[in-house]
């Protein structure tokens, strides 16, 4: 949730759904007035949740890191082969989200272990980080991208 000291998250996702006030939920979903590429927001009549873009990036990172043949996430900025790994509490700059009409999409730059199959690595990090986003927030993920920025040797 966000509140007003994390007012530098500019753009934010709102989970609210549209519920009956005596709770039974009847009520017929409407497509909000104020839908912008950046933010989506719809007010109920118990309040709305609010979920900033950085939450969403600490989800997707964790469940990137928990993929097989990962080293760890990177900056977007990062000259790919120049790749340095984010330490533990930066790992969200290694992920970029965006919205686009009511959906999340995810971009992910990541290091990768040598000697394992990309492709596949790839699509296991983008079949983790879809169903972890979805599962926490309940909204669907249109798009993970996948970002190969530097293959590592193990010690």
């Amino acid at each position: 949730m966000t509140t007003s000291r994390h007012s530098k998250d500019s753009q934010s996702f709102n989970l609210g759904h549209p519920v009956a006030p005596d709770g039974s939920g009847s009520v017929a979903s409407q497509e909000p007035s104020n839908v912008s590429s950046s933010s989506m927001s719809e007010e109920t009549s118990f309040g709305k949740i609010e979920v900033s873009p950085k939450t969403i990036s600490h989800i997707a990172s964790r469940a990137t890191q928990q993929s097989y043949g990962v080293v760890g996430l990177t900056s977007r900025h990062a000259r790919p082969g120049w790749a340095e790994l984010l330490r533990r509490e930066e790992e969200y700059k290694g992920v970029v989200v965006k919205f686009s009409g009511g959906r999340v999409i995810i971009d992910l730059y990541v290091v990768i272990e040598y000697g394992t199959r990309i492709s596949e690595v790839a699509r296991n990090i983008m079949s983790s980080v879809k169903f972890a986003v979805e599962s926490a927030l309940g909204v669907p993920v249109v798009q993970v991208n996948v970002n190969i920025q530097n293959i590592r040797v193990s010690e």
